[in-house]
């Protein structure tokens, strides 16, 4: 069915937007700090989204898109990065009123930078496979960057944000896998796979997810600073 994939983007964030009008702590009042990062990062990813189909590192099944393009991407697929991070986002957003424990200890700056230096030299390891490569080296690159922004009790709200968005991936890409709407070259990738999703998906994920949350905080915290909150 040709609206498979666009039926999967609305499915995503159908909950997160209307909902985003409700409640004590309205999502939409912080738009203006959401969707900087938003732009940010779907250029980012629809750069490298491009060059990876354009190399057959994966593609697009045409009977589960409806044929709109625009370099050479699905239009879902432009939607799917601006779908996930929203649904994520607010997620994240909605998390800052529970009373969440604080987990990450204190030198958790250093240990997301040694995480990310590690990845970095595991992406060199795995050149060949190209997109295993390309996580580990942005996963890499992003993990130190990110934690000069977010302060500890961000960083443990951003992880316990994405062990909750594994339930609705495990969903949303399972369906985008398993018919498949995308399909992969499992030679440009570990060729692992958790059910039908290849594992360098998760770390995809997560790239997508904390550059978004990043900007966010930090726009939101030069608003602190230019209103003088502490």
């Amino acid at each position: 069915m040709h609206y498979t994939y666009l039926l999967i983007d609305i499915f995503t964030v159908v909950v997160p937007l209307v909902t985003s009008f409700a409640g004590p702590d309205r999502f939409y009042r912080c738009w203006p700090y959401f969707f900087p990062g938003l732009l940010f990062s779907a250029i980012v990813f629809l750069v490298w989204d491009y060059y990876m189909t354009l190399y057959g590192v994966w593609g697009f099944d045409d009977r589960y898109i409806l044929g709109v393009k625009c370099l050479n991407l699905p239009l879902e697929e432009i939607f799917f990065f601006i779908t996930v991070p929203y649904s994520c986002t607010f997620i994240y957003h909605n998390l800052a009123r529970l009373p969440i424990r604080t987990f990450l200890p204190k030198s958790y700056a250093y240990i997301f930078t040694a995480i990310g230096l590690f990845l970095l030299l595991l992406s060199f390891i795995f050149s060949e496979q190209t997109y295993t490569f390309s996580v580990f080296a942005g996963l890499g690159i992003i993990l130190p960057l990110s934690v000069l922004v977010l302060n500890r009790e961000q960083m443990n709200r951003f992880v316990v944000m994405y062990l909750i968005s594994l339930l609705p991936m495990f969903i949303v890409n399972g369906m985008l896998t398993s018919l498949p709407v995308v399909w992969y070259d499992d030679s440009r990738n570990l060729g692992l796979r958790i059910g039908t999703i290849p594992v360098e998906d998760f770390a995809y994920s997560a790239i997508l997810l904390i550059m978004n949350i990043t900007i966010y905080e930090w726009l939101l915290g030069r608003r602190r600073v230019d209103r003088g909150v502490e």
